[in-house]
């Protein structure tokens, strides 16, 4: 099976992040990997557009859900339309190996599921009559010769559809005429073989099909007294054993009785939510219909024994709570993160880069040079820009060694420096000058648990710290309905000045780890932290010593 993968950073994606799944992603695709694709797990962020239109690289597309849907497991099947005989449906039913098949209307709109049980039981007539051998048909006569391979001697209005009453001359003329109803004419069709003066005596009575078998042509002057009295005659090269039994097969399929409680599934639909109604119903396929109601495919119930049809790749972040909505779903096949481990076993080995380093782009950046793929320049420029922000200009205390090796190579493909990078990215408009409260908080935003405590951390960065204090009392607001929504301990946003190496810290929730906070308090849930840059390394250790004493206390 050819399988999707998808390389997705965290939530809130900052640059680190979305370049290196872009540059994964090109790395895998380099060394077979097909069907491989990028994303960008929420809006992208200004600096990072900025960032991929300097070096004239698409950025990768915007995903917010990864959730498995229908129509990424539906398969197409063949649609009986109306106007097809039952004949035709046994045969397509025969040769596509679907248990069902969809019938539609004369405008594509579905009208229901076909099933052998539904043709055999419409067949029989078990529905209308109650015996295995109804004498009623419902056709039209160009039906009836197409089922028959007859050819039209005699004939008016062909395309009608109406019911016949089907009767075998196999008896004496007076035994016929005593046989056949006197009564609606309209509706008899009769079978009979080389018997001239049994297809006169019939066509007295008006009828309304006569049906010759047998090879021998039929008598010139009975065409002509057909023709004359409106009556059809058709000329089948079959016996009329083998006409009985083919009459059945010529209704139009959409008048076979379809199941009332039908279930049809939207290509939209989240598998995981249809599942249970899935496996719950008697058929094993469901047909999937558009929004004008048409066939669109349909679903297997064998679907869920099999394998999903995506793969996940991780970068900068393992956590599952920190991924995009549906990753749970899916299996994880490769993880590149410089963050700590916390992500569920898996059910298989996976490939899992990591290391204590500043920035995922220079993992990435490495994978290229140990593989001896060429970067790009515009690529090298890309993984650059996700160094330097990711490690505040290699100032940051998570920077590593291999951060700067990384960078000075980069450098030398891209034909820019890192500083130069920087300080054109800080001309970007900042976040707090250009965003509502929500943008800010949510902009680079990251969820943890410990034990009972979940909480949230948000970073960005600004030259310009006065304006966290202008507008500290709507952050407030929004942090704290961050916390009523998503149920959290408590919030905070780390607003960093990478130039001045400082930072400021906005928190609101769990007041017990609010007054334990070990820095400097100058203002209503704000707090000074000088060179704090990190929120990896600097604060979330701080938060979770904090979090581990509250729990040792209770």
């Amino acid at each position: 099976m050819d399988f999707q993968v998808i390389v997705s950073g965290h939530r809130n994606p900052d640059i680190d992040s979305i370049a290196s799944a872009a540059a994964l992603a090109e790395l895998r695709r380099r060394q077979g990997m097909k069907n491989i694709t990028a994303v960008c797990p929420g809006l992208l962020p200004e600096r990072a557009a900025w960032l991929f239109k300097r070096f004239r690289t698409a950025p990768p597309p915007t995903c917010g859900d990864v959730s498995l849907r229908v129509e990424d497991v539906m398969t197409p099947v063949p649609v009986l339309t109306s106007g097809s005989t039952l004949f035709d449906a046994v045969n397509r039913l025969r040769e596509s190996g679907f248990a069902r098949l969809p019938v539609t209307d004369g405008d594509g709109k579905f009208l229901g599921m076909l099933s052998p049980m539904a043709l055999l039981s419409r067949l029989l007539n078990l529905e209308s009559e109650g015996s295995l051998a109804g004498r009623r048909i419902y056709s039209s006569i160009g039906l009836v010769t197409e089922i028959l391979e007859a050819r039209v001697l005699a004939g008016t209005d062909m395309q009608k559809e109406q019911h016949f009453k089907v009767y075998v001359a196999a008896m004496s003329l007076d035994s016929f005429n005593e046989h056949l109803p006197s009564d609606a004419a309209d509706e008899l069709a009769l079978i009979v073989g080389d018997r001239p003066e049994i297809h006169l005596q019939a066509l007295q009575k008006k009828i309304r099909l006569l049906i010759l078998t047998g090879g021998r042509e039929a008598d010139p002057v009975v065409i002509q007294a057909a023709r004359a009295a409106g009556v059809s005659i058709l000329h089948t090269p079959f016996d009329s054993a083998s006409v009985i039994r083919r009459l059945k097969f010529s209704m139009p399929v959409e008048h076979v009785r379809f199941r009332e409680q039908e279930l049809t599934l939207s290509p939209g639909d989240r598998l995981r939510e249809v599942k249970g109604e899935i496996l719950n119903f008697a058929e094993d396929v469901i047909p999937v219909l558009d929004g004008e109601n048409r066939i669109a495919g349909a679903v297997l119930k064998k679907v869920f024994n099999g394998e999903p049809p995506r793969r996940m790749i991780l970068v900068d972040h393992n956590e599952i709570e920190q991924s995009l909505p549906g990753v749970a779903e899916l299996p994880v096949v490769e993880v590149v993160d410089h963050h700590r481990i916390g992500m569920m076993p898996t059910a298989a080995p996976i490939r899992f880069t990591g290391d204590i380093v500043g920035s995922t782009c220079t993992l990435v950046a490495s994978m290229f040079r140990a593989s001896g793929e060429s970067l790009t320049p515009e690529l090298a420029g890309i993984l650059l820009g996700g160094i330097i922000t990711d490690t505040l200009l290699l100032r940051s205390p998570t920077t590593a060694d291999l951060d700067r090796r990384m960078a000075e190579w980069l450098e030398k493909i891209s034909g820019v420096t890192g500083t130069e990078l920087m300080q054109e990215l800080l001309q970007i408009d900042s976040p707090l000058a250009a965003k509502d409260a929500a943008g800010v908080i949510n902009a680079d935003r990251k969820d943890y648990t410990d034990g009972p405590f979940k909480f949230a951390l948000s970073q960005i960065e600004e030259t310009n710290l006065e304006l966290l204090h202008q507008r500290s009392e709507e952050l407030t607001r929004e942090l704290q309905k961050i916390i009523e929504q998503d149920q959290l301990s408590f919030a905070a946003l780390l607003v960093t000045d990478a130039v001045r190496e400082n930072s400021e810290l906005l928190i609101c929730g769990s007041r017990q780890i609010i007054r334990n906070l070990p820095y400097e308090k100058i203002g209503n849930g704000l707090f000074r932290l000088p060179g704090v840059l990190s929120r990896k390394k600097q604060l979330l250790p701080q938060i979770l010593a904090l979090t581990a004493c509250a729990l040792r206390a209770k």
